[in-house]
């Protein structure tokens, strides 16, 4: 059940994850002008250790973040205190790729530890823990009729994928997904099967669990997840497309009797391409059937336009209506503004922001046994971040992520919270 477009407690771990791109897409000559290869065609000296046409670089990253929603507890009133902590990140990884003519592959990979300090909060040092994520990616026979892509994503992080499970658990989650693009007479026409399976296991956090359970009512949340499709692409136009997607998701749990069935198919239609050489846009509207006694059926949709002022600089707006199977309360409708920008400033330094608002609208409120109707959410997050270049091998950044997230469900303080995250960090990359 991961959402692409969440962004909702990313925070200083999504941040780095972006690091190992940054110091590659931004890799310069110390003595040029340092504006980033993919921007100003200038060729950096190489790096890292060669492998066929591609390059493996290695990276470490020290970084520092205050968590304000950094543990959360159970008291003695039977609810949860929130409590806020200095955190030291040391992270360790690699990223690969390699690139050919016809076929392609890329690997991230990385381990986390968090010493959770004990100065804000004394007794959080016991929270401490190591993380891990790889995100792998593969695209074979790209130049012929039939093609073959996969990806495969893990993570273990306090960072959920399931918007019904508060803050302060931890997640062990994967995804494995293929797809495979036919394009019969050519490349205006593009048919594209593709499919997933995705597990996500939960476990307890420093004593933090969700709702008044106990820390073995965990399990409850474990789900698994099919999602099978097929998508077609057009191009009437160099640059623009009539698209159309089509999905099956079908969610199953560990523990059923404790989840209302919702399965949701998704179909859409849609336009995506320039409007001119500095605006693009995607549109699309469908609908959503559902399943189930916990599963919505309604119109879902996209509006997205991007502005180019530059070759250094893009911003983009947009709306998104979607919905999502999710464990304990069915399936929800995500009601979704957004915006996000970025531009490079003296080609070393990069800021981006992004920004959202989301309004989760759930089938049901309290999970089974006793379901109890309705349940919705708002959540708020703004996330920016700062990195300058300062050689071609030293990343310097800092950043702040914000998320206030509020629910019905209004005696739940895991659900009821406002969590700062700056942070600074520096990164080395060979």
């Amino acid at each position: 059940m991961r959402r692409p477009h969440q962004i909702a407690t990313a925070g200083f771990l999504g941040a780095l994850l972006l690091l190992p791109y940054l110091a590659s897409a931004q890799d310069t000559s110390d003595t040029g002008s340092g504006a980033p290869e993919a921007l100003s065609g200038e060729k950096p000296q190489p790096n890292g250790f060669k492998i066929g046409p591609g390059r493996l670089h290695l990276f470490l990253t020290e970084g520092l973040v205050y968590n304000s929603a950094a543990i959360v507890v159970p008291n003695a009133t039977g609810n949860y205190t929130v409590s806020g902590e200095l955190i030291l990140h040391t992270r360790p990884g690699l990223n690969l790729e390699i690139d050919g003519d016809n076929n392609s592959f890329g690997l991230n990979a990385d381990i986390d530890y968090l010493w959770y300090t004990g100065l804000i909060t004394p007794g959080d040092s016991a929270a401490s823990t190591l993380n891990a994520a790889a995100d792998l990616h593969g695209s074979f026979n790209k130049n012929g009729v039939v093609g073959f892509n996969i990806i495969d994503s893990f993570s273990r992080s306090a960072n959920t994928y399931t918007v019904s499970v508060p803050v302060g658990v931890i997640s062990l989650y994967n995804t494995v997904g293929v797809e495979v693009p036919i394009r019969p007479g050519g490349r205006a026409l593009e048919i594209i099967p593709h499919g997933s399976y995705t597990v996500e296991l939960f476990q307890n956090y420093s004593g933090a669990v969700p709702g008044s359970a106990t820390p073995a009512d965990l399990t409850q949340y474990n789900y698994q997840d099919l999602i099978g499709g097929l998508d077609v692409r057009l191009k009437f136009l160099p640059e623009t497309a009539f698209m159309f997607w089509s999905s099956y998701n079908a969610p199953f749990y560990s523990q059923p009797q404790l989840n209302p069935e919702a399965q949701e198919l998704k179909l859409q239609v849609g336009l995506a391409g320039l409007i001119t050489t500095k605006l693009s846009t995607l549109l699309k509207v469908g609908w959503a059937q559902g399943w189930g006694s916990g599963s919505i059926s309604t119109v879902i949709g996209q509006a997205e336009v991007t502005w180019l002022p530059t070759e250094l600089a893009s911003l983009t707006v947009g709306f998104l209506r979607d919905v999502y199977p999710v464990a304990g309360n069915g399936s929800y409708v995500d009601d979704r503004p957004y915006l996000t920008g970025k531009i490079f400033l003296g080609g070393r330094l990069s800021i981006s922001l992004t920004a959202a608002y989301d309004f989760f609208d759930f089938a049901l409120g309290n999970p089974p046994p006793n379901p109890t109707p309705g349940r919705n959410d708002t959540q708020l997050t703004f996330n920016l971040v700062a990195e300058y270049q300062v050689m071609r091998w030293f990343l310097v950044g800092g950043g702040l992520l914000f998320t206030y997230h509020t629910s019905s469900q209004s005696t739940n303080n895991a659900l009821n919270y406002t969590q700062w995250q700056p942070y600074v960090q520096v990164t080395f990359t060979y």
